[in-house]
């Protein structure tokens, strides 16, 4: 049974390599031509990237697809969609983009999230992949002659993504072109924005092929040497030959550490979009914490390509450190990827070496701080238990002995079982002749309100009453109490004949100014 011919235009020319002599010149005339301009490029870069920033005080607010349960498997899946699609590299982080604008415009439903991140890598594909001669599903062959200098733009069929995205049965290409025209309404038709690439990215390093192609034209030129070597046993043939290979070996050195240097550039790129806390600053931020990754986990010093401004220290800090915990958790599938670039694996181990040590230090200076303290404290009770009883004055005493009977101490004539917990007495209104105060009319005090030792008023009142004692009243005799005596909110004063005859709240307020004046 005879084969049926395939209906459509069968392409079999295979296409050659683009001629690196060629993509160097394009590269130097592009590079003189851009450079007259590039105040004002750097400028309108900056002003663009920070008129489209995301809001994530707005994308907190999604009542479905919070950011801290769903951002890390809806990022998966857009990047699993991308290599799945092979979109070239920097449209998916610019759908990442347009993702998060529209989740600070628009409510995003969990079972309409694929859709949504599926149209945008649709539409970041159409922007910035180029024209590949894919209109929806009608597929024209090029018939490109050349391969590179950069890889060729591709944008996802209809097709593909709804067989990702879960098949006819959740999708239909009607879905996709109503979400498409529905974002688009939504971010005003404002899907060109400056890509992170034209921050990070030099110019010759998009053509990551042509480096490839370079690479294996040496290894092909070195072969060549090998076989002439062989070939020729002249001594003079052999010194140039020798010489010839040094020179080779530091171009290979400068071509690796280039290819290298690329792909960790891309890598830093992809695993930012998982970053949530990367939303809140600038583009220009971010690219700035990439170049502080790379010159310091590799032997290369990196800065902007941009005329942009310096981010402040803090920012910078935070941002590293941002890189720094993201790298040492890098998604699973983000790293199966980047496995097989040369210097991915390599910069991944460095990183998490760095932050173990990192939080090995942190560990160790915080126990030697913890037995810091304990050593001062330990110290200091045994100097407190070390050092001497202090040297009270006779005049103030806190806790005097009670087993030797004193003139000072107040324990002395009353039956009183411990100094701590004094009991309370009353005292009389007047004082008698022998000095002792009496029990007939007097307000409650405290023992720690009375004095060790008479003071000098009081010796002065005893004096008097000793050489007035014709005109004292006897302690028999009591007048009675004078009602309006003492009934205002302040007491008497202390040391006066009036001073225990207070009511309740104008002795504590007295009692508290006796002690002031007493202990004077």
């Amino acid at each position: 049974m005879a084969c049926e011919p395939k209906l459509g235009l069968i392409v079999t020319a295979k296409p050659t390599y683009y001629p690196i002599e060629l993509s160097n010149a394009e590269l130097l005339a592009h590079y003189e031509t851009v450079q007259e301009y590039h105040q004002e490029i750097s400028t309108n870069v900056l002003t663009l990237s920070s008129k489209f920033k995301p809001d994530p005080k707005l994308i907190d607010q999604q009542p479905e697809m919070t950011p801290t349960h769903t951002r890390s498997p809806i990022i998966t899946f857009l990047f699993e969609l991308s290599v799945m699609s092979r979109v070239t590299d920097g449209v998916f982080y610019h759908a990442v983009r347009l993702y998060d604008r529209y989740c600070s415009k628009r409510v995003v439903l969990q079972d309409q999230s694929k859709l949504v991140v599926a149209t945008c890598l649709w539409l970041a594909a159409k922007t910035w992949g180029g024209c590949n001669h894919i209109i929806n599903n009608i597929s024209i062959p090029t018939g490109g002659r050349f391969y590179g200098p950069n890889s060729r733009a591709r944008i996802p069929r209809l097709s593909e993504l709804i067989h990702y995205c879960g098949g006819a049965d959740v999708f239909d290409e009607s879905m996709f072109m109503q979400m498409e025209r529905h974002i688009l309404d939504t971010l005003n038709w404002d899907v060109y924005e400056p890509m992170i690439n034209d921050y990070v990215l030099n110019v010759d390093e998009n053509c990551l092929i042509q480096y490839e192609l370079y690479k294996r034209q040496l290894e092909h030129n070195k072969e060549w040497l090998r076989k002439r070597q062989s070939q020729l046993s002249h001594d003079s043939d052999a010194t140039v030959d020798d010489e010839e290979n040094i020179y080779e070996e530091e171009e290979d050195e400068d071509l690796e550490m280039k290819i290298q240097l690329i792909n960790l550039k891309r890598f830093l790129i992809d695993l930012s979009t998982w970053q949530y806390d990367l939303l809140k600053y600038e583009m220009f931020e971010i690219s700035h914490g990439i170049f502080s990754m790379l010159s310091r986990f590799t032997d290369q010093d990196q800065g902007p390509f941009l005329v942009a401004p310096l981010p402040s220290t803090t920012n910078q800090a935070q941002v590293l450190n941002v890189f720094i915990n993201a790298v040492a958790h890098t998604p699973a599938s983000l790293l199966e990827v980047y496995k097989n670039r040369a210097g991915v694996l390599e910069f991944v181990s460095t990183v998490k070496s760095y932050q173990s040590e990192l939080h090995k230090k942190l560990q160790l200076a915080s126990a030697m701080d913890l037995s810091r303290r304990g050593v001062t404290s330990s110290r200091y009770f045994d100097q407190l238990s070390r050092a001497p009883s202090p040297t009270y004055s006779q005049h103030y005493t806190p806790m005097r002995n009670t087993s030797t009977q004193s003139d000072n101490s107040v324990f002395s004539t009353m039956d009183q079982s411990s100094p701590i917990t004094p009991q309370i007495y009353s005292f009389g209104q007047y004082v008698n002749d022998s000095g002792t105060c009496g029990s007939a009319c007097g307000s409650t005090l405290s023992v720690n309100s009375i004095s060790n030792k008479k003071s000098y008023e009081q010796q002065q009142h005893q004096q008097y009453q000793q050489e007035d004692k014709e005109n004292q009243i006897p302690a028999h005799q009591v007048p009675p109490r004078a009602k309006f005596i003492n009934n205002g909110t302040f007491g008497s004063p202390n040391g006066t004949v009036n001073s225990s005859n207070s009511s309740n709240r104008s002795s504590v307020i007295s009692l508290a100014v006796g002690n002031v004046n007493t202990m004077a």
